[in-house]
């Protein structure tokens, strides 16, 4: 791509002059002014509106500082309450290692510390230069709201946690994670599958694990559809289980994290052997089968997303906010049939 020293070698002038001209300063004629317009549509160059937007802070007199920082507002108190769920950590460590290969830094700023507020942090952000913010997973203070001057700052957030602001978000692909692992359970011979989903659970995710499971049961002759299991150990008592599965018999299980083991082994069942059970979220370590949201690809998507923002100068809300969807990966794991041989 064109930069200001491959126009000036074109016209065979001084650099400095080309950045004068290309900022309309009134010290260099409007003939030149002109030629160097010209010369920069011809060889296609195009000025970034962050370098600009540095520029004119450091002529202003002002300290530059944190100019390549993104920050990280989180909904907790402290980062040990809020990295107690591996895709969060493992969202974190993609966002931090990305963004160093971007050239920026993180900081994180809890939300739920101390003397901290939405107003308060953006009089820091702003103060300090931040442009650029990732709201992480998860919001978990439904009453929180976020009084901040939003045309500040370039901002994405992670999954559906956050209703506001209105902005870019990127997700792991809920409703097809669910679709692969009934998938994959039906090409493992098993017929009779059933959806374990905690009642807590049914509006998270806007609602796409259960879309995803009512669908797949849209597609099955009506005998062989399996009502979801509202609940799960500590959301409802095992007798309910128990009279669950005594009434469709299922031979399968979808679970979000497999907390229905112990369920199945009271009752005689044995994962692998003669009962399949599938996980939507991949424990690190784990043997079960599962589908794994891949949570560092999400991390990379985010910064790289609000590094974009910031190099195009898009700050505030936008006017369409886009929705990015990162398709999982299925892990094979113990708790299921071998896979047919094709």
């Amino acid at each position: 791509m064109a930069n200001q020293r491959t126009i000036a070698k074109f016209l065979g002038i001084h650099q400095s002059t080309v950045s004068l001209a290309l900022r309309g300063d009134p010290s260099i004629t409007a003939g030149t002014r002109s030629k160097v317009a010209e010369a920069a549509r011809k060889l296609g160059y195009f000025p970034n509106p962050y370098v600009s937007t540095l520029m004119a802070h450091i002529q202003s007199g002002k300290e530059v500082r944190d100019k390549g920082c993104l920050a990280l507002v989180v909904d907790a108190t402290d980062e040990a309450r809020w990295l107690c769920h591996p895709a969060y950590r493992q969202q974190y460590e993609s966002i931090r290692a990305r963004a160093a290969l971007r050239g920026f830094r993180t900081e994180c700023f809890f939300l739920g510390a101390s003397g901290m507020s939405a107003r308060k942090l953006d009089r820091i952000l702003h103060a300090r230069g931040i442009i650029g913010v990732i709201f992480a997973a998860p919001m978990v203070s439904p009453d929180l709201t976020l009084d901040m001057r939003w045309e500040r700052y370039a901002c994405v957030t992670s999954g559906y946690t956050w209703p506001a602001p209105p902005v870019d978000r990127v997700s792991t692909h809920h409703r097809h994670h669910l679709e692969t692992a009934f998938a994959e359970l039906r090409r493992r011979g098993y017929k009779r599958i059933g959806f374990g989903l905690p009642r807590m659970a049914e509006q998270r995710a806007d609602s796409n694990w259960l879309a995803g499971w009512l669908l797949c049961q849209h597609r099955l002759p009506a005998r062989d559809r399996i009502p979801e299991l509202a609940g799960y150990p500590g959301d409802v008592p095992f007798f309910k289980f128990r009279r669950w599965h005594a009434r469709w018999k299922p031979d399968a299980l979808i679970s979000l994290n497999g907390a229905e083991y112990p369920w199945l082994q009271k009752i005689g069942l044995n994962p692998g052997t003669n009962f399949g059970l599938v996980c939507l979220f991949h424990q690190p370590g784990s043997d079960f089968a599962a589908v794994d949201e891949n949570n560092a690809v999400i991390g990379e998507m985010l910064c790289d997303l609000v590094a974009a923002h910031i190099v195009h100068n898009e700050r505030g809300i936008p006017a369409h906010p886009r929705l990015i969807l990162v398709e999982g990966t299925w892990i094979e794991g113990k708790t299921v049939r071998p896979q047919p041989i094709s």
